[in-house]
């Protein structure tokens, strides 16, 4: 009880101070949209108890979640402001993000502009529209004035007739029969970085609704072309399963209400961007959608990365590219609980699951990235990279393996007393949103604290070093082995992944590789490959050709097809095969059984007692 105290206590000191030097006290936004066909909104703000004569106002050079800088004030248009006497007022651009608006001592603003609706198919990082269908993520959309943004901000919408709303967001008239609310509704957010962090689905849509654990949740299907062909039931039994066992691992959820935003569109950017509360996962529609490993993902972030973050992943600077050398961890160890989840909730089995630890392995073991750059360095110079990493290597793949060989170390050297999901509550415990994130070496240090000796020398081999990984080292605890086997092979210097929704996606690509030099980068959709629809990894491709056969891949990059020619290579490559032996004991079995079954010493016995 006193913890908790001293906790709320720190909370409601950090808004304090946060709003002392505000230049205005209370935000709203009337968000309003009468014709579909205009591709825009009209945003009106009203900003209250104005204490400055001058307002600056900005718009997000980018948004959390996706480490690369976004155009967002291009969509920005006639913008104009008027004091509570309709007496215009003048705005000065300052930057290609920030404008100056003179108040004249106004204790009253009112602000107009129109946002474009710019991004095509159903919208993910920006703004989109149809004639029945709309979404805002918010950074795109949503300015703010750059002394306020502590203070409370409320929405509401102005939208054609029979059309719905769906977004996390508090709402006035909420309770517990009523947890989520709707076009008719007052919605309040406690300061700008929550008001973004909750996307807004709107025009007309399916609703599946459950509880897990007791806590509200809405699936939200939203189609392009108003027909929905995937089993929305089977699907949603699926995230109540998912969603459940996320919160069983830390023993409760963070948020009130939970969202799942499932955008059903052939265009577009496809995957998953997690939210405070809530996801966007954008998917072409099929009868059979197997989206449950991005889900998963997704979900898990409401606790890694949303709650516990980087000191620079929020508050957010929106002005500049943030840095943080802990990516991999936040991505990438994310990307290793989504499977676990999997695993937990029944909905993978434990040779699924080796086999998809193989396959980060094999993608990890044959990208040579992985000699020149580290984990940590992939990390803080992603936005010079793909937004999934630098230089060729992924932080998402390294970072995963790690996660794994993190877990079964820790299991292995406390006798399965503890493991990674340890750690991840002592950093929910410690940092979790609102409470400042951990510094650079914050997940050491909680590493540290939970096995109860330094695992620095370790840790800075896997995550600051391009130090091989040591596998035979820590696979023993789990009775595994890794073998190897080399062989000479075709050679093409593209590592690739075919995503939840089936699209082929390049992760990397070596300099000077024959995959450079045609022409195909890291971030491409591969659209056909010798003329036919690419439905599997480059990989597997090239290892039906031989050294010197042509290839002709055409991919989908910013917008536009790129068709590009080459040829194939040769090199030595590594098969990779997760080997149990024979002979593990009864120690070895347990930490095993642990791993799979997501339980340690301590909680099987608990559940005994």
């Amino acid at each position: 009880m006193k913890r908790w105290f001293i906790a709320v206590a720190g909370c409601v000191l950090w808004f304090v101070i946060g709003t002392a030097w505000a230049s205005v006290s209370r935000v709203s936004v009337l968000v309003r949209l009468e014709d579909p066909s205009q591709q825009a909104f009209l945003m009106e703000y009203t900003f209250q108890g104005i204490d400055s004569g001058t307002l600056k106002v900005a718009i997000p050079t980018w948004t959390p979640g996706w480490y690369q800088t976004m155009p967002y004030s291009e969509g920005i248009r006639d913008m104009q402001a008027e004091n509570e006497r309709g007496e215009p007022l003048s705005i000065q651009p300052v930057n290609h993000y920030s404008w100056r608006i003179d108040t004249g001592g106004a204790q009253r603003v009112r602000l107009r502009y129109r946002v474009l609706a710019r991004e095509e198919g159903m919208g993910f990082f920006g703004v989109a529209m149809g004639p029945h269908h709309a979404f805002i993520n918010g950074a795109a959309a949503f300015v703010y004035e750059m002394d306020s943004k502590n203070v409370p901000h409320e929405v509401r919408f102005r939208l054609p007739v029979g059309w719905q709303v769906a977004t996390a967001m508090d709402f006035a008239s909420q309770s517990e029969q009523r947890p989520f609310g709707d076009v008719r509704d007052t919605f309040i957010a406690a300061n700008y970085d929550e008001l973004i962090d909750d996307p807004i689905q709107m025009g007309h849509f399916e609703v599946r609704e459950f509880r897990a654990r007791g806590v509200p949740m809405r699936v939200v299907f939203a189609s392009e072309t108003g027909n929905i062909l995937c089993n929305m039931d089977r699907i949603t039994a699926d995230f109540q399963r998912i969603a459940s066992v996320g919160i069983d691992l830390f023993g409760s959820a963070p948020f009130k209400r939970y969202l799942f935003i499932v955008h059903l569109s052939n265009r577009g950017f496809a995957g998953g961007l997690e939210h405070l509360k809530s996801t966007v996962l954008n998917v072409p529609d099929r009868r059979d959608l197997n989206i449950n490993a991005l889900a998963a993902h997704e979900y898990f972030h409401a606790w890694n990365v949303k709650r516990i973050r980087p000191k620079v992943l929020g508050p957010f600077d929106y002005t500049q590219p943030v840095r943080t050398r802990a990516l991999w961890w936040c991505e990438g160890v994310t990307d290793y609980y989504a499977y676990l989840l999997l695993l937990r909730a029944g909905l993978m089995g434990e040779r699924d699951f080796w086999q998809e630890m193989e396959r980060e392995i094999f993608t990890l073991e044959n990208n040579p990235a992985q000699a020149r750059v580290s984990l940590e360095e992939a990390s803080w110079n992603v936005w010079e990279g793909n937004g999934m990493g630098y230089g060729g290597l992924s932080y998402y793949n390294k970072g995963k393996v790690v996660g794994f060989l993190l877990d079964v170390y820790i299991r292995g050297v406390t006798g399965n007393r503890k493991s990674l999901d340890d750690v991840m509550r002592f950093l929910m415990e410690r940092y979790s949103y609102p409470k400042p994130g951990f510094e650079e070496d914050g997940i050491l240090q909680a590493i540290n604290r939970v096995v109860a000796q330094d695992v620095s020398v370790l840790y800075r081999r896997m995550v600051a070093s391009t130090e091989p990984l040591p596998y035979d080292e820590i696979l023993k605890y789990i009775g595994y082995r890794l073998e190897r086997q080399s062989t000479s092979t075709t050679y093409f210097g593209a590592t690739s992944m075919v995503d939840q929704v089936g699209r082929v996606i390049i992760q990397a690509v070596e300099s000077q590789s024959p995959a450079f030099l045609m022409g195909l980068r890291a971030g491409d959709i591969v659209m056909e490959v010798d003329e036919e629809p690419a439905d599997r990894r480059i990989e597997d491709v090239v290892s039906r050709k031989k050294p010197g056969d042509p290839i002709k891949i055409a991919v989908w990059r910013r917008g536009s097809l790129v068709v590009m020619e080459g040829k194939i290579g040769g090199e030595s490559r590594y098969s990779i095969r997760l080997t149990p032996e024979p002979t593990a004991d009864e120690a070895v079995l347990r930490v095993r059984e642990g791993l799979l079954r997501g339980t340690t010493r301590v909680s099987a016995q608990a559940e005994v007692h």
